[in-house]
């Protein structure tokens, strides 16, 4: 398995009155591929992207704070399972 790869980033999504934040969007992206000793592949290159809204409220910054946290790490877990997914699937591609 090879993780060429890792990016997060957090996005607007939303503003309310005078100019403030009302929801973001954090993504995650991995960019893998899995491949044999002989470089045969057996998941080809691929890129897998999470996404979580969030509403967010600037009168409690802290708790907003620990949600994203709590968000990212949700998000990487999700990541982990679904690439152990595919892996369990995995076959050796056909060479052509």
């Amino acid at each position: 398995l090879n993780i060429a790869s890792e990016a997060s980033d957090k996005q607007i999504l939303s503003l309310g009155g005078g100019g403030r934040v009302n929801e973001f969007k954090l993504r995650y992206q991995v960019s893998m591929r899995a491949y044999d000793l002989k470089q045969h592949d057996w998941i080809p290159a691929e890129e897998i992207v999470l996404g979580r809204d969030y509403s967010y409220d600037d009168t409690r910054v802290l708790a907003k704070e620990a949600e994203e946290t709590l968000l990212i790490q949700s998000m990487r877990s999700d990541m982990v399972q679904q690439i152990v997914r595919r892996l369990s699937r995995a076959k050796p591609q056909l060479q052509q």
